[in-house]
């Protein structure tokens, strides 16, 4: 095993950014790409548990269902709290600006409201929950932490929702009718990916629960907590001593260097007055330094400076693919006038005039017509170097707004999880085997392949993989 104190080359041509966590070697960092499998190793890491398990929720289903008959998200829960394991959930309040509460809420989020605490209630349940608001922004981060301060912390941070449509495989199998889904109805099948990670960067998402659980909006509002029973009170999580680190060795965990990375405004947390902007910084760096690929999923690609950065990449000869839902959320083409959003679409465009970049969405054919596979992912790769997974959309919001998380990590000379990411997506997406293959070539065939479904599908014929292409200036419109 090599020694973890070696900076990989990768991070020379890509640096690191200047966030509040630190660059860590010695992690074993495994992307789970799709929600059937992701979510089938996070209920076994919580059955698992002997001491705490701390979720971050952003989008919730209620009645979503976990794989391998485990139930909803409040049965898994339950189990572990009856098992006297410490059970926490933070989740988000979609409050309006300076506390002004909405008139409804989405259908598939668990607010801080009187109706939300009685179903806990009314379930007996035994764990704790505070509610957390930032504005009209998000508080998108999807976190798991099991055991945490312990040899077995084992963390998982990535973009998939708790939500039934987000519980896919990886062959995007057509749709349960059980699950209450018309044919084809967006957000019914979705792509999207976590990242299990152990080793000391577990540390780091630890703290970022704390400042999150102990800083949480809504803790002292009526209905924004609830303690597991009438007259108790949630508990504040105490601070992890600065000088300590999960009794995990580099050989034990493995051997990728890594990187905490998170969207978070100023002034929002007093543990973190400044905030962050690192995932931002991050991707900027990473385009700069791709020499022959950028590999990107994304449910929103509108930010400017991105995209503007993947045109420099592009002249200086780089493939880029892009993958994003070929039906958006038409959110976005409601905000279409905003400077900001129109700006992204203008840059978009642009790309479109480069051989070398492809956009692309995943679709299958039907019995009853096309389906369109729902990317919800937030990942790139680059170079087979750099990699980063996470909950942070390609859109301004996401870097200055809404609160997010994300893991990068860079492949030393034999390889690892980056490349082994781009293997797996790129094979999803293409349907051929890339696992021999050199990034760039891989990259290129799945350009190809692309470009020659979207004519098979126009044409009314089959198709291989997923991948279509698409037209940069009239997606999301």
């Amino acid at each position: 095993m090599r020694d973890v104190s070696e900076v990989p080359e990768a991070m020379v041509r890509i640096p690191p950014a200047t966030g509040a966590f630190p660059v860590r070697p010695g992690n074993l960092v495994e992307p789970l790409v799709d929600g059937a499998s992701a979510f089938d190793r996070i209920a076994a890491a919580v059955e698992a548990a002997t001491t705490s398990v701390w979720v971050c929720v952003a989008f919730l289903e209620v009645d979503a269902r976990f794989p391998g008959g485990r139930g909803t998200l409040f049965d898994l829960l339950d189990a572990a709290a009856e098992r006297g394991v410490d059970v926490r959930a933070l989740v988000w309040h979609p409050q309006g600006h300076g506390g002004v509460e909405l008139d409804a809420f989405p259908d598939d989020t668990f607010p801080g409201t009187e109706a939300s605490v009685r179903l806990l209630a009314d379930r007996g349940t035994r764990w704790q929950v505070r509610w957390d608001a930032v504005g009209r922004n998000c508080q998108h981060q999807k976190v798991w932490l099991v055991d945490a301060g312990t040899p077995e912390a084992v963390a998982f941070v990535g973009g998939i929702n708790i939500t039934r449509g987000s519980m896919a495989g990886p062959d995007h199998d057509e749709v349960d009718p059980s699950l209450g889904f018309a044919p084809g109805e967006r957000y019914s099948n979705v792509h999207d990916v976590h990242c299990r990670l152990r080793g000391p960067c577990v540390a780091d998402v630890h703290d970022n629960v704390t400042m999150r659980w102990n800083g949480a909006s809504e803790r002292a509002r009526a209905f924004g907590a609830y303690a597991g029973a009438e007259g108790l009170v949630t508990s504040d999580l105490a601070a992890r001593p600065a000088d300590a680190r999960p009794d995990v060795g580099p050989d034990a965990a493995g051997t990728t260097t890594a990187q905490v990375q998170r969207s978070v405004l100023p002034g929002l947390y007093d543990a973190l007055p400044d905030g962050e902007n690192a995932v931002r910084e991050q991707y900027l760096s990473a385009i700069a330094g791709a020499r022959h690929y950028v590999y990107v999923e994304d449910q929103i690609l509108l930010s400017r400076v991105v995209l503007v950065a993947l045109r420099e990449a592009l002249e200086r000869g780089v493939l880029v693919v892009a993958s994003v839902p070929g039906d958006p959320m038409p959110e976005l083409a409601a905000a279409r006038e905003h400077p900001g959003i129109a700006a992204g679409y203008e840059a978009l465009a642009a790309l479109g005039g480069y051989e070398g970049f492809c956009l692309s969405a995943p679709a299958v054919r039907r019995s009853w017509g096309v389906e369109e596979v729902y990317v919800h992912a937030k990942t790139a790769v680059v170079d087979d170097a750099w990699a980063t997974v996470g909950s942070t959309n390609l859109v301004f919001s996401s870097f200055q707004g809404d609160t997010e998380m994300n893991v990068s990590f860079w492949d030393g000379p034999g390889g690892g999880p980056a490349r082994a990411l781009r293997v797996r997506q790129v094979d999803e997406q293409g349907g051929f085997d890339s696992s021999g293959m050199e990034g760039r070539d891989a990259v290129a065939r799945l350009i190809d392949v692309a470009r020659a479904n979207a004519a098979a599908r126009a044409a009314g014929e089959p198709w291989t993989g997923f991948a279509c292409a698409i037209d940069p200036a009239t997606w999301a419109t």
